[in-house]
């Protein structure tokens, strides 16, 4: 393949004139049975209406790929701005804001650049056409089936580096929690509004040395996060008010740097389209109940290995964030700041 052909096709996307109607209308076709949920309906007349908040985006940098592949992909992504979430092709440079990586390894221009890039190892990558890859990555062989691609990132998400399918420990909890010094008892924040899902995970984690603190909701999560450093934070989706993809991008764009702390989510919804839901959400893990004990334990040991062995403390709360979290509704179950 030529590599200039390559490379401008992979920065600069070429019109899509070139693909025939009918590829567009089986791609449309076939991914109404995909993770992508239905099309919405086209509006019958214009309706003044507040501006919306953009629909979420699945971030993709391609690297790479045969000109006629550019344009099915291309076909793909403008099918997708009508369901959610969609897909988003964005600039090499814009590589590291990305939710998946696609690499033709027959282009030595993409591969050139994966090998400039040394943190693709721990981000959720596609191998077109390799002979291997790093763990948790992901090979497709050629030809590619471009209109079952949603699928094939949510596998890559779900099995990528830091994840609860990537993770695969061999030696169990046990072996993992001598591996990191033992500092301090590891703090286990669950949020979830049921009292007996509470209860459980807290019989679970306590007798293993975990201190667990417990949030109904989560406005409290974010209260509590707010005055105390945890190492990890198991979160419910289905709550009321609040549910838990907004709870965790809350959390995540509150507590970043040293400061930041790993969530798992933790429910009932376990198709791919959830999962990719919980990765762009910024979720670490994702696990479906009921959870195996000991797959959570492991998971939580994977989760706290790079765990710093001094946390800084969170800002201390103003006078009005005390004022506000007097103000909130507790169960009787959830344990005092």
């Amino acid at each position: 393949m030529d590599t200039n052909q390559s490379n401008a096709g992979a920065d600069s996307p070429k019109p899509l004139d070139a693909l025939p109607a009918a590829a567009h209308a089986r791609s449309d076709d076939l991914l109404g049975s995909s993770i992508f949920g239905p099309a919405e309906p086209a509006p019958q007349a214009p309706i003044a209406r507040v501006a919306a908040r953009p629909a979420p985006a699945l971030k993709l940098v391609v690297k790479g790929l045969k000109p006629i592949e550019r344009q099915l992909l291309e076909g793909l992504v403008k099918v997708s701005q009508r369901r959610t979430p969609r897909l988003e092709i964005l600039a090499s440079k814009q590589a590291t804001d990305a939710d998946v990586i696609v690499i033709d390894t027959r282009d030595p221009a993409a591969m050139a650049w994966a090998r400039q890039h040394p943190w693709l190892d721990r981000r959720a990558v596609i191998w077109i056409d390799g002979t291997e890859a790093p763990n948790g990555h992901t090979l497709l062989r050629r030809p590619v089936q471009w209109p079952i691609l949603p699928m094939v990132l949510a596998r890559a998400l779900e099995s990528g580096p830091g994840t609860a399918a990537a993770a695969a420990p061999s030696h169990g909890y046990a072996a993992a929690a001598l591996a990191v010094p033992p500092v301090r008892a590891p703090q286990i924040l669950v949020v979830d509004d049921s009292l007996a899902v509470r209860a459980h995970l807290r019989s679970l984690l306590e007798p293993e040395g975990f201190i667990v603190t417990d949030a109904d909701s989560v406005e409290v999560a974010l209260q509590t996060v707010s005055r105390r450093a945890f190492d990890c934070v198991l979160m419910d989706v289905l709550m009321p008010e609040t549910d838990g993809y907004e709870g965790c991008r809350q959390i995540k764009s509150r507590l970043r740097g040293a400061s930041a702390v790993p969530v798992v989510m933790l429910t009932s919804k376990g198709s791919p389209f959830d999962r990719i839901r919980g990765k762009m959400a910024g979720c670490d893990a994702y696990l479906t109940k009921p959870v195996d004990p000991q797959h959570l334990k492991e998971v939580l040991a994977q989760q706290l290995s790079d765990m710093p062995q001094h946390r800084p403390p969170p800002a201390q709360p103003t006078s009005a964030d005390a004022a506000a979290a007097a103000r909130v509704p507790r169960f009787a179950a959830t344990r005092p700041i």
